[in-house]
């Protein structure tokens, strides 16, 4: 029985390849959604090829890699934004191997079931987290082929008769340390991937979850496949993960991709004293809410080589934080900010652009704070309603349509899904590209970041994101005047 798991071209990566200037300031991370299913899968004697079209493998290159592998399931993985990508190898999967049992999984197919299903383009999809589901699922197939698939829960499929079926909503794993460590052995190298170049010291990066989950509740997030309830991964099991990284996979740093790493403030304490009782060296970045760090934490990371951390401020607006269901405020985004970089980390901020409760006056507070706060790095995202979300209930309810079966991209600007009602769209594409413009390209802050950086290779990377930013902006703005 072998098993092929696919990790859908994004339309706008493919365009990285093309173009350089995006290539330099995109990152792209190894699949660990699909490396973990690999895993799992590996363990029960199950032949298995991750294929990471993400990197540059186009149609004609799948199409060959699958041909010569020729697998009996084709497990593919989608978010809303890869779904459209996703139905272009299911139909190509079709023609080459009408007998293959071809699957859909990820947050898209859990946030929107029927819809995913409805193409017609899968014969089955995996909803929530996917591990003990596809292995379960996987067996059924071995023995029985599509028959009883009632029997598993977390599935949606037609029957015979082209009834779509749902079965129970299968319970979210509670001990993560069970899990065996993602299959790294099945993806390209880690220096493959293309981190963003401002968030990383040494290459190459090796990306690492050391729990599932995130309790915010925060009403743009789509939490369909980990959900709120907050389950973690016990110290030692992450640290030999990372001492497994480090040793057979030439990792130089680790970036921990949490929803949110420092919630469980207890194991993080945890893990940074044993990162130095075992002499772990190598730096990492990770995460967080601002309402779950502290003077004392932050302080522990940074002994233990955390030299970055990740903030989600979203607003410079009081109301919008509120309709956000952040449960923060802009003093407690502006302490954190202050406290993380007094115990001497560099930090990182996104900021949502274009909820609904944005207008010209909100965007405006929530640039100036940007500026005003010792923020190394600012990132500006468009709002996009992910199905699975609060926001995207709302909307729909509202009588709003959003088509992710049509190619949608998180790059381009110009490429706007949903506008407030108070803002226009060019308005909204413009706050865009002038937020970016005017945070990053401050004389002082130019010059800041050149006396910040601790290596060439750090000094190299900022270097080539400012000139790739730069080069991108032209571009794109002279596309939006034309």
């Amino acid at each position: 029985m072998k098993v092929a798991l696919i990790n859908p071209p994004l339309e706008e990566w493919l365009c990285v390849i093309k173009d350089k200037r995006k290539k330099a300031i995109l990152e792209i991370v190894a699949p660990l959604g699909l490396a973990y299913l690999a895993a799992v899968l590996e363990k029960n004697n199950y032949q298995v090829k991750i294929l990471d079209c993400a990197l540059g493998l186009y149609m004609p290159d799948l199409v060959h890699s699958l041909t010569c592998y020729s697998p009996d399931v084709l497990g593919i993985t989608a978010t809303s934004i890869s779904f459209a990508s996703a139905q272009k190898v299911a139909v190509q999967a079709r023609k080459l191997f009408p007998k293959s049992v071809i699957v859909i999984g990820g947050p898209h197919v859990t946030a929107l079931p029927r819809e995913a299903m409805s193409s017609g383009s899968f014969d089955i999809g995996v909803i929530g987290e996917g591990e003990v589901t596809f292995l379960e699922l996987v067996k059924r197939i071995e023995t029985s082929g599509l028959s009883r698939l009632q029997d598993i829960d977390g599935l949606v499929y037609h029957d015979q008769n082209g009834n779509e079926l749902q079965t129970g909503r299968r319970g979210f794993i509670s001990d993560l340390s069970e899990l065996p460590f993602p299959a790294r052995h099945l993806l390209p190298p880690l220096s493959a991937y293309s981190p963003f170049p401002a968030s990383y010291r040494k290459m190459p990066v090796a990306t690492l979850m050391s729990s599932r989950g995130c309790p915010m509740g925060c009403t743009f997030c789509d939490q369909a496949v980990f959900g709120q309830v907050y389950r973690t991964r016990d110290a030692d099991n992450i640290l030999d993960e990372i001492e497994l990284a480090q040793r057979e996979f030439g990792a130089r740093e680790i970036r921990f991709y949490d929803d949110n790493f420092t919630w469980n403030k207890d194991l993080i304490f945890e893990i940074c004293e044993k990162i130095k009782k075992r002499g772990i060296r190598i730096p990492w970045i990770c995460f967080a809410s601002v309402n779950s760090v502290s003077k004392e934490l932050l302080k522990s990371m940074k002994e233990a080589g955390c030299w970055q951390i990740l903030f989600g401020l979203e607003s410079g607006d009081e109301n919008v934080l509120m309709r956000l269901k952040k449960k923060i405020t802009l003093a407690d985004n502006r302490k954190a900010v202050y406290l993380a970089k007094e115990a001497g980390l560099s930090v990182r901020a996104d900021f949502v652009v274009g909820t609904p409760w944005d207008t010209k006056e909100t965007l405006r507070k929530t640039l100036n704070f940007s500026k005003e706060l010792p923020i190394d790095y600012a990132h500006f995202i468009k709002f996009m309603p992910f199905p699975g979300s609060e926001i995207y209930k709302m909307l729909t309810e509202k009588g709003y349509r959003f088509d992710f079966n049509q190619r949608t991209s998180m790059m381009d600007h110009n490429d706007i899904m949903y506008v407030p009602e108070s803002l226009k769209k060019q308005e909204l594409t413009d706050f865009l590209f002038r937020a970016r413009r005017e945070f990053y390209f401050r004389a002082a802050y130019m010059m800041r970041r050149a006396l910040c950086a601790e290596s060439w290779l750090q000094l190299k990377a900022q270097i080539l994101g400012f000139f790739a930013l730069f080069l991108h902006l032209r571009k794109d703005e002279k596309g939006t005047s034309n």
